[in-house]
């Protein structure tokens, strides 16, 4: 292993001179914030951090491409694993109190990902996330008991767990989590937990297959 590959502040350096030199804005508005991009290399992004105490952690060996993130808020908090690869895309996080962990050699597709109202979004490692992807923790607006003026709708949390693979242009909304080794179809919506070693196809995605894995490679 070459001595550059082994020092981390060569490693730092290099990532800096990569982000100014390839197009990526980082803008920094409020107090206390703890930012850490570690080696990271991305390339015409757009991060925006505004607001108080907000936390962000990259892994080693990170690279984006054309991705926007906004953490707009306070005493929110990020981390992106080592190896994470993320090509386009919009992540968002929003309100108070919000975090989203993206676990280490993670790929995904231009997500559009949202995070809000305290919420948590937890994408395992060894996932693939296909294009057009849209996580959702809350709806975003809020549906009232006509008699009590009680929300009905609250937001709950996400989990997509280790070694997921998720196809095009699916959905994925509050309470879902998604278990080990399974597989969204193409345009499926989840709404509810879905088993591990399963295939979940359709709105709302259901299980048709069990007892099956997937691999990145065509064998």
């Amino acid at each position: 292993m070459s001595s550059f590959a082994q020092n981390p502040t060569l490693r730092r350096l290099r990532a800096a001179l990569y982000r100014s030199t390839h197009h990526t804005r980082i803008s920094r508005s409020g107090e206390n914030h703890r930012i850490d991009l570690s080696d990271a290399l991305l390339h015409r992004c757009n991060l925006q951090f505004s607001g108080e105490n907000l936390t962000v952690s990259f892994g080693q060996n990170v690279r984006l491409w054309d991705v926007t993130l906004r953490l707009i808020g306070s005493h929110h908090t990020l981390h992106i694993g080592d190896g994470v690869r993320l090509r386009g895309g919009n992540i968002l996080l929003e309100d108070q109190h919000c975090s989203l962990h993206i676990g280490a050699r993670t790929e995904a597709f231009c997500p559009s990902i949202i995070v809000s109202e305290k919420g948590n979004i937890r994408i395992g490692s060894d996932c693939l996330l296909a294009a057009g992807l849209i996580l959702r923790n809350s709806d975003g607006h809020s549906i009232l008991d006509q008699a009590t003026g009680q929300r009905i709708n609250p937001a709950a949390d996400i989990t997509i767990e280790d070694h997921v693979w998720i196809g095009t242009d699916c959905t994925v909304l509050k309470g879902a989590i998604l278990g080990h080794d399974s597989i969204i179809a193409a345009r499926s919506v989840v709404t509810k937990p879905t088993a591990a070693h399963t295939i979940s196809v359709g709105t709302p995605a259901r299980a048709i297959k069990d007892s099956v894995t997937w691999d990145h490679r065509r064998l």
